[in-house]
């Protein structure tokens, strides 16, 4: 099997060639970005460096995309390029990537004949947990996106569902919640931060309390969901949620310190917000269990690998579980 992995040198995109790599059903790998693979990446997916390919392209650009299909021709396609952090400061960038340059990606799978396409949605459509009460958001539910980022997310979900239809492909789109990770760049990136800052021996600290709960999910177990996805030749359902239960920083803190355990990690005395809000923090995966038997891994599993990555980059031995 062969594949395409836009966005390939972000967090995502090379958590999504790792565990394609590794699996023996897939023969070639291709990852296209503006940036190329970092060197730690590509020291980890040394042993299946036959089958790796990097093509320099930019998904904005429908030309960089078929130009790289018609050098790498593949079965299956996923899109993990987006602009998150910068979707409030340059709009205009953030509707090239986000929406025109999702819109490139499906047309670029149509014309070269690929039939199956994974791409990146979000929770954000879901809009602030309090539209739902507290129970679990469910992929059926009323969506409320809002911000540039949601409602890009929102229209390609939409774009997806008319490319099913008119065409006969086969398309799965994935909703993750807050996703962390070594060199996590996100509106939330505290959350990858205190894991890599830790597992390189330097202090943590921020001002919020560490009370506010999130969903969180592991750059692994998107990737591994992903794999899975671009092996079926289609999913019973168009999209899926992807996170884990309610959580913390002060949980993840915890979690840090099993592994290193003088590990220096101080809040402040900021409180959240008052009242309910922002992204969803409970949100179902029943449909990825009921389809595909995925669950994402414990915590303490996601964390481990996580100190590990940051401490490949800087030549540190690995942290034993």
């Amino acid at each position: 099997m062969r594949t395409m992995v836009i966005g390939g040198s972000g967090m995502f995109g090379r958590k999504t060639i790792k565990h394609m790599l590794e699996d023996k059903d897939y023969t070639s790998v291709v990852s296209v970005d503006l940036a190329p693979p970092k060197d730690w990446f590509m020291k980890e997916i040394e042993p299946y460096k036959d089958k790796f390919h990097f093509v320099r392209g930019d998904v904005s650009q429908f030309e960089d995309l078929v130009a790289a299909m018609k050098a790498f021709p593949v079965d299956s396609l996923v899109n993990w390029a987006f602009l998150m952090r910068e979707a409030q400061s340059m709009p205009r960038l953030a509707a090239k990537i986000n929406a025109l340059g999702m819109n490139n990606a499906f047309e670029a799978a149509r014309l070269m004949d690929v039939k199956r396409v994974v791409y990146a949605s979000s929770e954000t459509v879901y809009g602030p947990q309090d539209r739902y009460g507290d129970r679990e958001v469910k992929e059926d539910d009323q969506l409320y996106p809002n911000g540039s980022y949601g409602i890009c997310k929102r229209f390609a979900e939409i774009q997806a569902d008319q490319y099913v239809s008119l065409y006969g492909m086969k398309f799965t789109g994935v909703r993750p919640t807050i996703g962390y990770g070594h060199g996590g760049y996100s509106p939330a990136q505290y959350w990858s931060d205190l894991p890599t800052a830790v597992a390189i021996g330097k202090p943590f600290s921020m001002d919020g309390d560490g009370t506010s709960l999130s969903s969180l999910v592991a750059a692994d177990d998107l990737g591994e969901f992903t794999k899975i996805l671009c092996k079926a030749p289609s999913s019973p359902h168009p999209v899926y949620n992807v996170g884990g239960p309610p959580t913390s920083m002060l949980d993840l803190a915890k979690v840090v310190k099993k592994f290193v355990p003088d590990a220096k990690i101080t809040f402040g005395t900021t409180k959240p917000p008052m009242g309910r809000g922002g992204l969803p923090w409970k949100v179902s995966m029943e449909w990825a269990k009921a389809d595909f038997k995925f669950e994402c891994m414990p915590i303490e599993k996601a964390v481990l690998i996580h100190l590990n990555d940051a401490r490949t980059e800087v030549g540190l031995p690995p942290i034993k579980g």
